[in-house]
C-alpha cells in the first residue's frame, strides 16, 4: 500500500511539474512487479497460526486499515516522498550528473549510435532509490515470532 501511495504522488506530482515522468513504463511495471509478486509470496507461504483461525470473524462494520496500520502507511508514505524529491531535485548537484531538468531528453544521438545522458542515470538512481527503499521498509514490516520467556 505505501508503494503505490508514494509512487502515485511522486510520479503525478513530478510529471505535472518536470513535464515527463521520473520513471519510465518498464520502471513503473517493475516496481508493481517486485512489490506485488513479493507480497503474494510472503502470504501464500506462511500458514496461519491455529488460534487465529478460531478468533471471532471480523464485522462488516470494522476497518480494514486499523489506526497503527494507518499510521504505519502515512509515516512511510511521507519519508518516501521525502526522499524521492530531494533526490529528483538535488540529486544531479549531489551526484555530479548535471542536467537540465526539463529539456534534457534520454539518449542522444552521437553518429549512428544512441547514448544515455545524464537525464537517464539520474532516472535509474531514482528507480534504485525507490525500489530500496520499498525492499527496507518490506523486511522491516514482517512480523516474526515472539520470543520464548524463559521461566528461570
Amino acid at each position: 500500500m505505501t508503494v503505490n501511495v508514494s509512487c502515485m504522488i511522486f510520479v503525478l506530482s513530478s510529471a505535472l511539474i518536470l513535464g515527463h515522468s521520473p520513471f519510465s513504463v518498464m520502471q513503473l511495471l517493475w516496481i508493481n512487479l517486485i512489490m506485488d509478486v513479493l507480497a503474494a509470496i510472503a502470504f501464500s507461504t506462511e500458514n496461519p497460526h491455529p488460534t487465529d483461525i478460531r478468533k471471532e470473524r471480523i464485522n462488516t462494520n470494522d476497518n480494514i486499515i486499523t489506526k497503527p496500520m494507518m499510521r504505519s502507511i502515512l509515516s512511510q508514505s511521507i519519508y518516501q516522498l521525502f526522499v524521492m524529491v530531494l533526490m529528483l531535485y538535488a540529486g544531479p548537484i549531489m551526484f555530479k550528473i548535471p542536467y537540465n531538468l526539463y529539456t534534457t531528453e534520454l539518449r542522444e544521438k552521437v553518429g549512428d549510435e544512441e547514448v544515455p545522458t545524464n537525464r537517464l542515470i539520474h532516472q535509474t538512481l531514482l528507480f534504485q532509490i525507490f525500489v530500496m527503499m520499498n525492499m527496507f521498509n518490506m523486511i522491516n514490516c514482517r512480523i516474526l515470532d515472539q520470543m520464548p520467556i524463559s521461566a528461570d
